[in-house]
């Protein structure tokens, strides 16, 4: 009788601990994000290795060729981040959760080129009128053609371009506006300009076209949240 007791109670045992076991298996725990991890074994890219991006990026997992997700700051929107940019976080911020600004720049002189890119984002105020940021784009950049449209399931974009005759070289500039699709009044202002590395170099050879289609494939991009960084509704009080 002794001896049953005692080999129930070492059966009774094993099923407990197996229990246990199966409850702590590393299948069901919680995926690390980015910030949690070492950044040894992260991709080796700026998104990942700078300590203020790394805080906002989503996943290790390309969300298409050459790009990762990021998330805002105030949790406002999403944006692709190019593997090859670079986040300027002393150019960058939040002021309270209706505006935020990134910026990004790239250069390469294997490619001669580079840009810098700026995207500021806000809801209710000015997000309901894209007219007066359009015309407060037009005004700062001498821009006189009329403003092109691209819409994605995300929003629609305004947005315009132009080569400005520097002294001794040209640079590529894209402008607009991307109003979100959501009801909550939010949009997102951009700047982006490019140009050669080595502008004397006879490589010095940029297309507009090819850089306009290339800030609009980042622009369409941008998901609006729709809710504020505290999981309110944004209804522009």
């Amino acid at each position: 009788m002794v001896k049953r007791k005692i080999l129930l109670a070492i059966v009774i045992a094993l099923m407990v601990g197996g229990c246990g076991q199966m409850d702590s298996s590393p299948d069901e725990e919680t995926e690390r994000t980015p910030a949690e991890m070492d950044p040894a074994d992260l991709p080796q890219i700026d998104a990942f290795q700078n300590e203020y991006s790394r805080e906002l990026m989503v996943s290790t997992e390309p969300v298409a060729e050459g790009y990762y997700l990021m998330r805002s700051k105030i949790d406002a929107f999403t944006i692709w981040f190019p593997e090859e940019a670079v986040l300027m976080d002393n150019a960058s911020g939040v002021d309270g959760d209706h505006y935020e600004k990134l910026r990004f720049a790239y250069e390469s002189e294997e490619e001669n080129r580079g840009y810098l890119v700026g995207y500021q984002y806000n809801y209710s105020g000015y997000a309901e009128r894209p007219d007066m940021i359009l015309d407060n784009l037009r005004g700062r950049w001498d821009y006189e053609e009329e403003w092109k449209e691209a819409e994605d399931e995300h929003g629609l974009t305004y947005f315009g371009s132009k080569v400005e005759d520097m002294d001794g070289y040209q640079r590529y500039v894209v402008i607009g506006y991307k109003v979100s699709s959501k009801e909550a009044p939010q949009g997102m202002e951009f700047l982006y300009i490019a140009s050669c590395v080595d502008k004397e170099s006879e490589s010095c050879q940029m297309d507009l076209a090819e850089e306009e289609d290339y800030v609009l494939q980042w622009v369409k991009s941008i998901e609006f949240s729709g809710t504020h960084s505290n999981g309110d509704e944004t209804n522009g009080d």
